[in-house]
């Protein structure tokens, strides 16, 4: 300790770590505000750090006084990658499907044949919404490093793929079966089969890449979860299953309102009472899925149970829709939308299962400190110190004995 001109005492202090170093070693004012005696035992050297340095919370955590931003842009060579891949893999495919879309139902119109046009343009709106929903998603988990999330967008991709592949069956029985005179239907269906095929190839091509750019993307996704939640591995495996769950919530979404769409669609009558309890459905069934996100969330146990069971409720709902549309009485319209209706329930089914078992394991994990980390992660974003505040380049306390 030294006095300057002023008559200012000055202070070099050393911290534990990398002592001697010029990047540990700081010079404070000592000014008789700043120098304080608590019944003789120590003297207290406080709030010594500048508005630039990083501020520390009880934890150990250095945490940026500035808020994320508001709109995330990849910023590494991977997340860049991925972007891009999805970016140029939706522009070609929905650009494709839409005109396919509008061209075919004038097609139909111009022959009278709306039952036809109506049918198809469910297929196809329902697979254009399915491209920029998983755009969405690619950009969702990106900005949250969902590894999990990403493996399950892959999935998708290739699920799309397999669609694709169903869909040129789809439009070509409904383009015969509308269509009586073969030549007329055989011209109709040139007229979009090799645009038809190209989407499954760029579906497939897109698959790839997305599978390579994840695997890469995993390390760099984990190394981040390693910094914000330090290397308390239960702790991470906490963040994982959490991640998991919310993962499987958004792809629940999807393949919940695409099997109600279709529903609503097959029913004729807007009076009919199944088109009714259906349609008051979905919003039950979208409002089910935000509070099961919130309440895991949150941990509030007794309301993520009431989540649970909206969530068993619509499993049961799509179990009756498929004993209805296999039985040889059924006279709903549902027949009319067999194969990608039962695509879709037995998805969702399967979805919705996995989400309730996972949310199980969820409550298991409350008020073991999760939810400390998820808030900080969604605000602050702390880069974790697991030795303290002393690992820190400046403290904002120091205490001398």
């Amino acid at each position: 300790m030294r006095s300057d001109s002023s008559g200012v005492a000055k202070a070099t202090v050393y911290p534990p770590n990398g002592a001697g170093s010029p990047q540990a070693r700081h010079n404070f004012d000592l000014s008789k505000s700043a120098l304080s005696t608590h019944n003789g035992q120590y003297i207290e050297l406080d709030d010594f750090a500048s508005s630039t340095n990083p501020v520390h919370n009880d934890r150990g955590h250095v945490t940026s006084k500035t808020g994320r931003r508001s709109i995330y842009i990849p910023n590494t060579f991977w997340t860049r990658s991925f972007a891009t891949a999805v970016i140029l893999e939706t522009l070609a495919t929905v650009g494709i499907e839409s005109w396919v879309f509008i061209s075919i139902s004038n097609q139909l119109l111009k022959l009278e044949k709306e039952d036809g046009a109506t049918r198809l343009r469910s297929f196809l709106g329902l697979y254009i919404f399915a491209l920029l929903y998983e755009l969405a998603l690619s950009y969702d988990a990106l900005r949250r490093k969902n590894t999990f999330q990403l493996v399950g967008l892959c999935i998708c991709n290739f699920g799309l793929l397999a669609y694709g592949v169903l869909q040129m069956n789809e439009i070509k029985d409904t383009i015969t079966t509308m269509v009586a005179d073969s030549a007329r239907s055989n011209e109709i269906w040139a007229m979009y089969r090799i645009e038809l095929i190209l989407v499954p190839v760029l579906l497939g091509l897109g698959t790839t890449v997305m599978i390579f750019v994840t695997w890469k993307l995993r390390a760099e996704f984990s190394w981040s979860i390693y910094k914000n939640i330090s290397a308390d591995l239960q702790m991470n495996r906490r963040y994982t299953i959490y991640q998991v769950y919310i993962a499987l919530l958004k792809f629940d979404w999807f393949f919940i309102f695409g099997t109600q769409l279709q529903i609503l669609l097959s029913i004729q009558h807007l009076q009919n009472d199944q088109f009714i309890i259906n349609a008051a459905s979905v919003p039950v069934a979208i409002l089910a899925l935000v509070l099961a996100a919130r309440f895991c969330r949150r941990e509030k146990r007794k309301s993520l149970f009431i989540a649970m069971v909206l969530l068993g409720g619509i499993i049961a709902s799509f179990i009756k829709t498929l004993l209805q549309m296999n039985n040889s009485y059924d006279s709903s319209g549902l027949s009319a939308y067999k194969t990608s209706l039962t695509l879709f329930a037995s998805i969702a089914i399967v979805l919705i299962t996995t989400t309730l078992i996972n949310s199980v394991w969820c409550m298991l994990n409350f008020n073991k400190g999760l939810k400390d980390y998820i808030d900080q992660s969604r605000t602050k974003q702390p880069v974790s110190n697991p030795e303290g505040a002393w690992n820190q380049e400046i403290n904002s306390r120091f205490v001398l004995n």
